[in-house]
């Protein structure tokens, strides 16, 4: 079962409480660190979900790290690989951060890049957002059931925006399609807000993003929003929104579907490195000011460290290879991976030889 397409009882359920809220101490050895500013490469455009978050962040977490100075560097393509290889082949210092999308979870199925989630990074996850489904304002649809039923009739002809193959609006749309029966022409753009701008110049028929990246053009009218991939209605300042579950009602038991932001340093960072930036992390996401900015957004914090961020990152990344798999866009098999289904995953974790970083 994956944390984006399942509620979050079974998330905590798969997840545990134990390290959720641990802070740790500060480790005076390593008082030196950081020497030199730390250079954040973020896998997504400007603009959209991570790039605003690890914007965000960033303040608070120079203050937290002794008045550090971190320095984002936008570094976009292939799904975020590229940006993770530039990391990948930094020193392990502590000075080198990868931010992306759901702990970067499809990349080894999609065969850009071999890194283990578990055994070659160490995650620090940040928060989670929710798909949203809009169109423009002049579209002649006015609800998703009319999109469903037209993608039904015309198969491969409605064009959707998502981020990159292998992203986390690309496997929702992937999700929505294998469970309602329909078939949408994918048109990949280099993050959610590229996704969601792409509706806004009529480039395609609807955008499947994140709802904190269409909110605003929502509220303006310049987007007619259709559904919220969560289960009930909601009204999210001052809009109201349909759940998904309506058109396609094989989606229940799967929402909410999202994704969230994540960072990550190369595992072999020093211990003492990796818990002075976990408590920092901590800090920061559960910070009245981080979370009143997520709130805004809206997104929702849902910090996590240490053993719990790798059993995270071990679960998106077998949801979206055996979904990947399953839609035919995947260059290695779950099996090729070392990964177990979806159903098998409370059995498998931790696998064989797996040690917790911090």
């Amino acid at each position: 079962m994956d944390f984006d397409f399942i509620d979050r009882r079974h998330l905590l359920k798969l997840m545990g409480a134990t390290s959720l809220t641990a802070a740790f101490p500060f480790q005076s050895a390593f008082a030196a660190w950081p020497s030199q500013p730390i250079t954040l490469i973020v896998a997504t455009k400007q603009g959209g979900g991570v790039d605003s978050v690890s914007r965000a962040l960033a303040p608070l977490l120079e203050e937290r790290l002794g008045n550090a100075t971190i320095n984002i560097v936008n570094k976009t393509g292939a799904t975020g690989s590229i940006g993770g290889l530039f990391v990948a082949g930094k020193p392990a210092d502590g000075h080198w951060w990868f931010a992306a999308g759901g702990f970067s979870r499809g990349l080894r199925a999609l065969g850009l890049w071999d890194k283990v989630g578990w055994t070659d990074w160490q995650y620090f996850g940040a928060d989670t957002s929710i798909m949203s489904l809009s169109v423009p304002p002049d579209s002649p649809f006015n609800s998703l059931e009319d999109v469903i039923k037209h993608a039904k009739d015309n198969p491969g002809k409605l064009r959707m925006s998502t981020n990159g193959l292998g992203g986390t609006w690309h496997l929702a749309a992937s999700l929505v399609m294998k469970v309602s029966g329909t078939k949408f022409r994918i048109v990949p753009y280099k993050g959610g807000k590229p996704a969601t701008t792409a509706a806004l110049k009529g480039e395609v028929d609807i955008a499947c993003s994140g709802l904190h990246e269409q909110l605003d053009s929502v509220k303006a009218k310049r987007l007619k929003h259709l559904a919220i991939a969560v289960d009930k209605s909601m009204t999210i300042q001052g809009v109201s929104m349909k759940p998904i579950t309506d058109a396609v009602p094989g989606l229940k038991g799967k929402t909410p579907i999202g994704g969230g932001m994540s960072m990550c340093m190369r595992r072999e960072t020093d211990p003492g490195i990796l818990k002075q930036t976990a408590d920092a992390w901590l800090a920061s996401v559960k910070s009245k000011k981080f979370e009143d900015w997520d709130a805004r957004k809206p997104r929702f914090p849902d910090p996590v460290i240490g053993a719990d961020a790798d059993k995270r990152a071990a679960l998106w990344e077998t949801v979206a290879a055996n979904l990947l798999a399953e839609v035919g866009k995947a260059k290695k098999s779950p099996k090729d991976l070392g990964l177990p289904s979806i159903d098998e995953f409370d059995s498998w974790w931790p696998p064989k030889g797996y040690k917790p970083r911090i």
